[in-house]
């Protein structure tokens, strides 16, 4: 009899157990909303940061960046193709998770979505021909014809300067037609992120370079929408953790051929 309560005594406790961590299980599904696959919005026409190679692959910094997040994070992740000027507002209504797709920080748009911490240097820079040592600062852009891509903040930053010193903007749907409407003589200059402008130069040094006017600081980031603290969280620590071991930096590195992933300026302006 003695036995017969002990084994009974024993039986109950594992059922307990059992069902204490049924329920703690059932609990921690219950309470996290992590997903186990995200939808990554990018715009593929803005090398060298996402476009298309010859083999219509997608390729580029945030690419990478992109597979090197899944890798540590373990989320499956699914690229979608998407125009820029419609890429905020399908984030809104839910058509991806997030914005990978070298999304500018500014004091604009961290009111209505939410962001990273920043994983990439970067600022509205001017761009011209090489021969042309006429552009040492902002205000010298006055009188003359200025190619950005619409809707973009490069777009916002020079919409900002010519309301103090009048010139011409001209507006391209992609950032591939201002660099070719300056070699047909169509531009004076290029407002475009940093990022974009170092490796045009880089692999066209006779064609452009970058003079030392820069209209904004606005570090790259990722983009959110609003709320999604969970996920948010969950990116902040991978990116802190491929900055750690150097993956973040070798990215840069292969893309650029230096690491504009250290020492990043945060303040805005």
């Amino acid at each position: 009899m003695k036995i017969f309560n002990k084994l009974w005594l024993v039986a109950l406790l594992i059922a307990v157990m059992v069902l204490s961590a049924a329920c703690s299980t059932e609990a921690e599904s219950e309470t996290s909303t992590l997903p186990s696959k995200i939808v990554i919005a990018v715009d593929d026409s803005y090398p060298p940061m996402e476009y298309r190679d010859e083999n219509n692959d997608l390729v580029g910094f945030d690419i990478d960046f992109a597979k090197a997040l899944s890798a540590e994070t373990g989320i499956e992740i699914e690229f979608q193709s998407t125009a820029w000027d419609g890429i905020f507002q399908g984030l809104n209504s839910e058509r991806y998770d997030v914005i990978i797709s070298s999304v500018s920080m500014t004091n604009d748009r961290l009111e209505n979505f939410d962001f990273t911490q920043p994983y990439l240097s970067n600022g509205q820079v001017i761009v011209v021909a090489p021969d042309n040592d006429t552009i040492n600062a902002t205000d010298d852009l006055a009188g003359l014809t200025v190619g950005v891509q619409l809707s973009t903040t490069a777009d916002e930053a020079a919409q900002k300067q010519a309301a103090k010193t009048p010139f011409t903007i001209e507006q391209y749907d992609d950032i591939t037609q201002t660099f070719s409407a300056m070699q047909a003589g169509r531009l004076d200059a290029i407002v475009v992120d940093a990022a974009v402008a170092m490796d045009y130069v880089s692999k066209n040094p006779d064609q452009y370079k970058i003079t030392t006017a820069q209209l904004t600081n606005e570090p790259i980031s990722i983009c959110l929408k609003k709320g999604n603290t969970e996920l948010k969280d969950v990116l902040n620590t991978a990116i802190d953790t491929l900055k750690a071991d150097g993956t973040l930096s070798q990215i840069s590195k292969d893309t650029f051929g230096e690491d504009y992933t250290s020492n990043i300026d945060s303040e805005l302006y």
